[in-house]
């Protein structure tokens, strides 16, 4: 065969292939597009996260904390009688809120005031702790989002312990 022009069936396939992989990144990458459904895989996330430091500090025999910030939470525990920031374990490393999300807390009822991200120079200061005995203080995290009318509430209750609500804003 000479010289003839054209692509080969394997340079055609090659080119399929990375198509196919490039638009496969684009629509991970892209996330659920409803802010009400990111609200809630956070609410969920948090819940997850909760019960797996609860379950180590009982595990460990030592108290773990969980330090929130307006866009964002970090674990942490207490080593040589100081808070430190979790870094041990990966899955309770330092989480950023996608910018438009944003939490507020109130423990007891009571609102506290949150400041703006986590400062990896300052001693964490943990809003809710939890003991090796698994209690848990009362609190209720609220996730809301710019675009979203609604808000999703993250509490721990006496009776029912950490539960997931919603409520739709005017």
């Amino acid at each position: 065969m000479s010289g003839g022009k054209g692509f080969t069936l394997i340079e055609l396939l090659i080119v399929l292939v990375l198509i196919g992989v490039v638009t496969g990144m684009a629509m991970l990458s892209m996330g659920t597009a409803d802010p009400r459904d990111q609200q809630k895989l956070e609410a969920e996330r948090l819940v997850k996260l909760l019960e797996l430091a609860t379950q180590e500090a009982i595990t460990r025999g030592d108290v773990m904390g969980l330090e929130l910030f307006n866009h964002g939470y970090r674990f942490a525990v207490i080593r040589k009688r100081k808070w430190q920031p979790e870094i041990t374990d990966m899955v309770f490393k330092t989480r950023e809120l996608m910018p438009q999300m944003s939490l507020a807390v109130a423990i007891h009822q009571q609102d506290v005031k949150l400041t703006k991200q986590a400062i990896d120079s300052v001693e964490p200061n943990p809003q809710i702790i939890l003991t090796p005995d698994g209690e848990m203080e009362l609190f209720q995290i609220s996730i809301t989002m710019q675009n979203s009318n609604s808000t999703f509430i993250l509490s721990h209750t006496q009776h029912e312990g950490l539960i997931i609500s919603s409520q739709d804003n005017p």
